[in-house]
C-alpha cells in the first residue's frame, strides 16, 4: 500500500488554493473558498499513483503533463488527459511537514508545482525541485 489510501479527494497546496481543473483541460489554484473539485487517487504499485476525475465516464479523465507518451521535461504544463489507461504515474510522498506531500513525476525527479509565469489563476507544470516551505494537502472525501 502506498503513503494514501485510495479514496475520493481534495486537492490543496498547503490547504489555501484548491487544485481545479478549467474548461479546456488546464490545471489550475484557486483560492480555497469553497468545497473545491474533488479526485480520485489510486496506487498502482508502492508510492506510484494515478489521479482521475471521479466519474465513471469512459475513457477516463487523468491527471497528467504535456508531454504523454514522451519523456517528461521540467516546464512541461500539468493537464487533465482523456486515456483509455492511465497515461501519467506520480508518486506521492510525504512532504517536509506533517500532512503535507510531494508529487512527483515518477521515475523523474520532476514535481507537480506553480508555474513562473504571473497569471491568474496560476498554473501547474512540472519543475525541478520541491519548494520545501510548501506541500499539497489531500482532504479525504470518501471511498472510491
Amino acid at each position: 500500500m502506498g503513503t494514501l489510501p485510495d479514496g475520493i479527494y481534495r486537492m490543496s497546496l498547503d490547504e489555501q488554493q484548491r487544485l481545479t481543473i478549467m474548461d479546456e483541460g488546464s490545471v489550475v489554484l484557486l483560492p480555497a473558498q469553497d468545497e473545491g473539485q474533488e479526485f480520485e487517487v489510486r496506487c498502482s504499485s508502492g508510492d506510484d499513483y494515478s489521479i482521475t476525475m471521479p466519474t465513471r465516464i469512459w475513457p477516463a479523465r487523468y491527471l497528467c503533463y504535456d508531454a504523454a507518451g514522451a519523456p517528461p521535461h521540467k516546464g512541461d504544463r500539468v493537464r487533465l488527459r482523456v486515456s483509455e489507461f492511465p497515461p501519467c504515474q506520480w508518486k506521492i510522498t510525504q512532504g517536509s511537514r506533517q500532512g503535507n506531500f510531494t508529487i512527483v513525476v515518477s521515475g523523474v525527479d520532476l514535481t507537480m508545482g506553480i508555474a513562473p509565469v504571473k497569471v491568474y489563476p496560476p498554473w501547474l507544470e512540472l519543475t525541478s525541485t520541491a519548494d520545501e516551505g510548501r506541500g499539497w494537502n489531500f482532504e479525504f472525501v470518501r471511498e472510491p
